[in-house]
């Protein structure tokens, strides 16, 4: 059987389980309870089981992106940019391969106009006012030079939804 220990999971749009816990792990039991097997699950995560679900050898528990870290909503509202700007603060990038333009998070800092500019990501709730987090504070993400943007401004997100991604360091 699978028990998960550090459940801080939210069901996404596709209605998947997204871990939101940097310290997930799945354990697998045996029918007496003994601990037989012990696996880290990295945040942004997509657990395959349940808690309590009894599992076959070679199944799936948990799928990621081990390239990137994803940055993860976790409440509903729509997407609203701010410090956003075309050429100051983000850059559209067209892959050569694929055709698929994407909009990237650059430093702003080196233009006089961007000197101020703090890219992030803001949720509103269907009346325009900004969604709270469990904390109290407002649903802001601010993103990290090098951010790949996964959504577009005034997009509707539902909790556990990437709204970017930050490129791991690749090695050869």
């Amino acid at each position: 059987k699978v028990k998960i220990k550090g459940r801080n999971l939210v069901i996404n749009s596709e209605g998947r389980q997204i871990v939101m816990s940097r310290s997930c792990e799945v354990l697998l039991v045996d029918d007496k309870g003994t601990e037989r097997s012990r696996f880290k699950v990295p945040y942004g995560a997509r657990l395959m089981v349940d808690d309590g679900y009894k599992v076959e050898k070679g199944q799936k528990l948990a799928e990621w992106d081990p390239y990137t870290i994803p940055i993860i909503t976790e409440k509903s509202g729509k997407v609203v940019f701010t410090d956003m700007l075309e050429g100051l603060s983000i850059r559209t990038i067209m892959d050569d391969t694929t055709g698929i333009a994407s909009k990237i998070v650059i430093e702003s800092k080196q233009y006089s106009k961007g000197a101020d500019l703090r890219p992030r990501v803001q949720l509103l709730d269907a009346k325009g006012k900004s969604v709270e987090l469990s904390t109290g504070l407002e649903a802001k993400h601010y993103l990290p030079v090098g951010a790949v943007l996964s959504i577009e401004d005034g997009a509707q997100v539902a909790a556990g939804d990437i709204l970017a991604r930050i490129p791991r360091e690749s090695t050869k």
